[in-house]
């Protein structure tokens, strides 16, 4: 039988299935990287309701990029179904694991924790709430690595909600208060909710409420309290027992701040107990009272409150959770040390044949696969800081992640985002810009910094390309720039040069050349001396190499004419009919 192809990917079988789609494990043939396929059910193209929101799930995507968030790899329509590729991921669901050890160390759950809110702070810095965090929605590869996923019903910030009003999306065991209640606005707090009944079972070994009446579970949401976490596992640290207890409070301005503050906690309480702070924690747990919040609004309909359960006595050594616990460490760090990364020269091969099927693949093809050799060069700097090929894994990543960052930029800059850093700030605003004058940019994954494609440049472009170089400066002279903020440097230089080019090879150059320097005139005109300077200035350094009559003479206009006042305009006829060899070296008269 043929294997089945959609797009330039093998279908293998089926992994999964759900309310729109299904999903096909598949293979890449050019590189045998096995990926996943999400196909719209077959029937549901008609429905203009759920294509919407299949391709809602598409844009979302093709906005994050983090490492414990599925990423995506493209996508398109294969005869009458709408599909999209997707990592695959090689060791199952949270909530298979949960299955078969019931719960997990306090030590797994703060490292559970921590890659997940680190994916939802990335998700909801890119203004994304994703309303259904549960362990079947939670991937762990074979190393270890979380991958949050399917974002099905997450909501845009930005975008008109799909949902009814009032009506109720996610699953009854993880939904926050204003999930049920209409009327309540659903923001990242509403996200931390579920994250804290998400690692609640984690540790405890079942969610923070139980029942088999919907309606019962979701009102325990909105009135009940759970047994504290430390009443359940008396190991657990009573800093993770506060913040779980925090996480699910019921009112959002109760819960932390952002998923960043809640990820920055988590590692705090790692290092409290590495650090032995809490010796004497057995003895602050037991005098802990049973009721966590007595004090809560009195107005609440009074419920009987759950008892603290007596613990049993005389329990064998090997059943106690200390020997579990450790049995469990053992178990984990031989499955660590077996499942250990490869060698570097695995590494190094997987990204050149990655980078050299780039070379030679398809255009469609181009961008997965320089995809896939920037993730294997991360991968590598983060197993061998140290390593032998840390300068050509970094030189990989600083050539594709640029054009990675691309659509997030934008994205941010059309939401008017706010945005922490300065410099990634100042970027935004300049595609902004960019966009808003009307030039288009777009990235060629084969050569950043040579035009996508051919064609006349219809607007002029020095204004954007001036402010490109000053960005250009700008991070160059930061002193131990991060990773992001070199991979910004990169990517306005690969938007001036893209421009520079386009500039130096369009009809219209002396066109847009003398209204570039006619604004400079009318700005030292109206004494805007400093602005005027700087088009001449950035005109002369830029343009002093180029081999052409039309530019040398440009050039040597800019050079002389912040000391001359009466140095003129280059004319067409000028450039035409005098050769460049007497255009002048240096000016004539000086300025008063």
């Amino acid at each position: 039988m043929t294997a089945r192809q959609i797009g330039p990917f093998i279908l293998d079988k089926q992994i999964g299935v759900g309310g729109m789609g299904i999903v096909y494990s598949a293979m890449y043939p050019r590189n045998n990287k096995k990926v996943a396929i999400k196909v719209l059910a077959p029937g549901l193209m008609s429905d203009p309701k759920l294509l919407k929101r299949f391709e809602r799930e598409i844009e979302i995507l093709k906005r994050l990029d983090h490492p414990n968030i599925v990423k995506y790899f493209g996508g398109g329509t294969h005869g009458d179904q709408r599909w999209y590729a997707m990592e695959y991921i090689d060791g199952g669901s949270l909530l298979e694991v949960l299955k078969k050890r019931k719960r997990l160390s306090w030590e797994q759950t703060v490292h559970v924790g921590r890659q997940l809110s680190g994916a939802l702070e990335h998700a909801h810095h890119a203004g994304i709430i994703h309303r259904d965090l549960k362990p079947a929605n939670l991937f762990l590869s074979k190393k270890g690595r979380l991958k949050l996923g399917d974002f099905g019903i997450a909501r845009d910030t930005e975008a008109t909600a799909l949902t009814a009003t009032g009506k109720t999306v996610g699953t009854y065991a993880y939904m926050a208060p204003e999930q049920i209640q209409a009327g309540y606005p659903i923001t990242g707090k509403t996200d931390l909710y579920a994250l804290g009944c998400l690692l609640y079972e984690v540790i405890v070994g079942e969610t923070p409420f139980q029942s088999d009446n919907p309606m019962d579970m979701l009102m325990q949401h909105l009135n009940d309290d759970p047994y504290n976490v430390c009443e359940k596992v008396p190991d657990c640290p009573i800093w993770l027992d506060q913040l779980i207890e925090r996480l699910l409070a019921k009112s959002p301005e109760d819960r932390p701040h952002d998923a960043l503050a809640v990820h920055t906690e988590l590692g705090e309480i790692r290092d409290k107990v590495t650090a032995g702070i809490g010796a004497a924690m057995a003895d602050t747990v037991a005098s802990r009272p049973v009721s966590k919040k007595a004090d809560r609004k009195k107005d609440l309909p009074k419920k009987k409150r759950k008892k603290k359960k007596k613990k049993k006595k005389d329990v064998p050594f090997h059943e106690q959770t200390w020997f579990l616990a450790t049995c469990l460490t053992v178990l984990i760090g031989a499955t660590v040390w077996l499942l250990r990364p490869p060698g570097e020269d695995s590494y190094r091969d997987s990204w050149k044949e990655l980078m050299s099927l780039a070379e030679s693949a398809q255009q469609e093809d181009v961008e997965y696969s320089r995809r896939e050799a920037a993730e294997k060069a991360a991968e590598y700097l983060e197993a061998f800081p140290d390593g032998e090929f840390v300068d050509e894994a970094t030189e990989v990543s600083d050539s594709i992640q640029p054009l990675i960052l691309e659509t997030p930029l934008k994205r941010l800059a059309a939401r008017d985002a706010e945005i922490d850093s300065p410099f990634k700030a100042q970027c935004a605003q300049a595609v902004k810009r960019e966009d808003e004058e009307g030039l288009k940019y777009v990235i060629n994954w084969n050569n950043a910094s040579e035009p996508a494609s051919s064609g006349s440049l219809a607007v002029n472009p020095l204004a954007a390309m001036q402010r490109w170089k000053t960005l250009i400066a700008t991070g160059r002279a930061m002193e131990s720039p991060d990773d992001e903020t070199r991979w910004l440097t990169i990517l306005c230089e690969n938007h001036h040069a893209h421009f520079r080019q386009q500039l130096i090879e369009s009809s219209d150059a002396y066109k847009y050349l003398r209204e570039r320097m006619q604004t400079a005139e009318d700005l030292f005109a109206n004494d805007e001396t400093a602005d005027a300077m700087a088009i001449w200035n950035y005109t002369a350094n830029e343009f002093k190499e180029v081999q052409s009559d039309l530019f040398t003479w440009f050039y040597h206009y800019a050079r002389n004419r912040p000391n001359d006042t009466r140095f003129p305009i280059p004319t067409k006829e000028q450039i035409e009919q005098e050769p460049t060899s007497r255009a002048p070296a240096t000016s004539q008269t000086s300025s008063p």
